[in-house]
């Protein structure tokens, strides 16, 4: 008798505590909150200096991997597309259909220096880029940030070179002129943010600090310039 009357006491409270949370002889309701948002996917779309080219740790220091650490949420996930030498053109080959493929919300597009040295027209590089950018936007499901032309006049690659590979250069000033004008009506036809990096470059010249930017090669930004080109992609989300 005293083994069923604990019994019958424990099923008791067992009823008590379950009670308040039933209603009508349904389940307890499940707590509510706002849904958890889903991941950013994050794709990198560019050349060498996408893929981290001049820096002492392209994996870490690689200005795109900076940018996303630094200004996205933490659960975006990150892909780069970029591959080394690419122009416009290639990109649209090699690189658009494995950005479609992961279908992201967050693209960046710096593609401009080898077209220009390659001496592409810009009227053709305008309409290709437009083709990439407008692909990339995915009917705006996608948020896209195009960087235009910095001041390559001033890399020392481009200042031993102009007159031989490149144009004098006054020439290479008005190539970049042109195409940046031609980022950015891309920029402003297919809705994408435009990411000034020539204006950063002219600041960075005016205070002197420019020169300690460039990687060794004359070319590419070093580790401090990949981390200044992430800022300025930065100030544009």
């Amino acid at each position: 008798m005293r083994r069923g009357a604990a019994v019958a006491v424990l099923l008791a409270a067992a009823v008590a505590v379950l009670a308040p949370g039933c209603s009508g002889g349904g389940s307890a309701e499940a707590p509510t909150g706002p849904p958890a948002s889903p991941p950013e996917t994050y794709v990198a779309v560019g050349a060498s200096e996408s893929v981290g080219v001049g820096a002492d740790r392209p994996l870490v220091e690689a200005w795109p991997r900076v940018f996303y650490r630094t200004a996205l949420e933490r659960n975006t996930v990150f892909v780069s597309a970029g591959v080394e030498g690419s122009t416009v053109a290639e990109a649209l080959d090699e690189q658009l259909p494995l950005a479609l493929e992961l279908a992201p919300t967050v693209v960046t597009v710096w593609l401009n220096v080898n077209d220009l040295a390659a001496g592409v027209p810009v009227a053709t590089y305008e309409e290709q880029l437009s083709r990439l950018v407008r692909t990339l936007r995915q009917d705006g499901q996608a948020r896209v940030l195009i960087a235009n032309t910095p001041p390559v006049d001033q890399l020392p690659s481009f200042q031993s070179l102009a007159g031989s590979r490149f144009p004098p250069l006054d020439g290479i000033r008005t190539l970049v002129e042109d195409y940046n004008r031609a980022i950015e009506r891309v920029a402003d036809a297919q809705g994408a943010d435009l990411v000034d990096l020539y204006a950063a470059g002219v600041r960075a010249v005016e205070d002197g600090t420019f020169a300690s930017l460039i990687a060794d090669d004359g070319f590419h930004p070093n580790s401090d310039g990949h981390a200044r080109i992430a800022e300025a992609f930065a100030s544009a989300v």
